[in-house]
C-alpha cells in the first residue's frame, strides 16, 4: 500500500484539474437576503410588458440596479470622478436570451474608467428610501444599449435574463422584510429615450458553482485515508505461523538437538 500512495495521489491531482464543477440552481424569488459566494450567479428573468408583442415598442436601452446593506471597510477612488468603490467585490453582467443564444455584456461606466473589460461591474455606495429599509446601501448598477433587431430577438419569448456573476468576494444582496425580486430594478428605455418603464421581475435564481478542484481535493482526502487504513491493517495482521517440520517415519527426534526455525519476514 505504501508504494501505491504516490501514484494514487498523482491520479487524484489529475482528476482535480479536469473534474467538472457541478452547478446547482435555487429559486430565490421570494427570499429577502441572497448570499453569493465566488463563482455564484444571480439570474433575473424580466419581462417587457409594454411591448405588447410589437417590435416598434421594444426598448433600445436597459438600466439595472441591485442593492445590498453597506459592507463598510476600505474604499478606493474612481479615476476622473469624486466617487469610490468597494475593492474586492467584482461582478460580470450580461443580458441574455432565455435559450442563451444571445449574450450582450452590460456596461458599468465606473468599471470602464478603471480600464476593466466590458461586462465588469463595481460595487459603489448609494442610498435607499422607502420599503422595508431606508438608508445607505451598496449597489451594482449598469446599462446596455441594444439594437431593434437584438431587442426583438431577446424579447421574442417574452422574457430576457440579466445574469450577474460574482468573480470577487462573497456578498449578500437584499434587505430584510422584502423579497429580492422587489429589490432589483430594471428600466426599459425607448430607442429615442423619450419613455422609460419598469420591467417586471418574473423569477430570480441563484446558481451555485463549486470552486474548481473541490471534487479533486475530496478524492485526495479519501486517498490519504485509504492509505492510512491500509497501513493500520498491515500492522494488525498476525504473523504467519511456520509449518512444523515433518517427522521421519520410524525415527525419534534426538532429545538434545536444537532446531532453529527460520522466522517469516514481517509484513
Amino acid at each position: 500500500m505504501k508504494n501505491l500512495t504516490a501514484p494514487l495521489l498523482l491520479v487524484a491531482l489529475v482528476l482535480a484539474s479536469i473534474a467538472p464543477a457541478t452547478a446547482s440552481t435555487i429559486n430565490v424569488t421570494n427570499d429577502s437576503l441572497v448570499t453569493l459566494q465566488t463563482n455564484d450567479s444571480l439570474l433575473f428573468y424580466i419581462s417587457d410588458n409594454s411591448s405588447g408583442g410589437h417590435g416598434s415598442t421594444y426598448p433600445g436601452e436597459i438600466e439595472m440596479l441591485l442593492g445590498s446593506m453597506p459592507l463598510g471597510g476600505p474604499v478606493s477612488s474612481i479615476p476622473g470622478t469624486s466617487g469610490v468603490y468597494m475593492p474586492g467585490i467584482l461582478f460580470t453582467g450580461t443580458l441574455e436570451s432565455q435559450d442563451g443564444s444571445i449574450s450582450i455584456p452590460l456596461t458599468d461606466s465606473d468599471a470602464t474608467r478603471l480600464g476593466l473589460p466590458a461586462g465588469d461591474m463595481l460595487l459603489t455606495p448609494g442610498s435607499r428610501s422607502g420599503g422595508s429599509y431606508s438608508g445607505p446601501i451598496d449597489l451594482l448598477s449598469a446599462d446596455v444599449t441594444i439594437s431593434s433587431l437584438e431587442a426583438a430577438a431577446l424579447f421574442a419569448s417574452g422574457e430576457v435574463v440579466i445574469d450577474l456573476h460574482n468573480t470577487g468576494a462573497a456578498i449578500t444582496f437584499g434587505y430584510s422584510g422584502s423579497p429580492i425580486a422587489s429589490d432589483f430594478t430594471a428600466s426599459l428605455i425607448s430607442p429615442d429615450g423619450s419613455q422609460s418603464v419598469g420591467a417586471s421581475v418574473m423569477e430570480v435564481e441563484c446558481v451555485h458553482t463549486p470552486e474548481p478542484g473541490t471534487i479533486g481535493l475530496l478524492i485526495i482526502g479519501l486517498t490519504i485515508i485509504g492509505t492510512r487504513l491500509g497501513k493500520a491493517m498491515s500492522k494488525d495482521k498476525p504473523l504467519a505461523k511456520p509449518c512444523p517440520l515433518p517427522q521421519m517415519p520410524g525415527r525419534a527426534r534426538p532429545a538434545n538437538t536444537n532446531i532453529k526455525r527460520s522466522e517469516s519476514p514481517r509484513m
